[in-house]
């Protein structure tokens, strides 16, 4: 049986391993270009501010202006879309993701099978 301490220990360094993979190092270099990207935080900045005033709009009940603030929140989109940084930081970070639903994944599976083992085995005891 593990002690409380030692689990955490163990979720540490595996913490660390997960951190140290290739697809989340290239993850979290290219995540770091887009936060330095000067004309991408402008545009990011921009798209914030237009999707509270279409929240505003919306809410106080003011279509025409909405519909218009949508459709610069649509433009401001694209112009950051057409950045091809962007398209590499998507794509990191569905292989990222892909990477810890995998884990997650088996984590879980080890952890069911070892409370179905644990399970069974108390019930023989019984």
């Amino acid at each position: 049986m593990f002690k409380k301490d030692d689990i955490i220990l163990r979720a540490k360094a595996l913490s660390a391993d997960i951190e140290a993979l290739d697809v989340i190092q290239n993850y979290r270099h290219i995540e770091a270009q887009i936060h330095h990207h000067p004309q991408i935080a402008k545009h990011m900045d921009a798209l914030k501010q237009n999707q509270k005033q279409s929240v505003n709009f919306q809410n106080y009940n003011k279509p025409n202006a909405y519909e218009r603030s949508e459709e610069t929140i649509s433009n401001i989109r694209a112009e950051i879309d057409a950045y091809p940084i962007v398209g590499q930081f998507r794509q990191s970070q569905e292989e990222a993701n892909e990477t810890l639903h995998l884990i997650i994944e088996t984590l879980a599976t080890r952890l069911q099978g070892a409370h179905h083992f644990s399970g069974s085995t108390h019930h023989k005891e019984e």
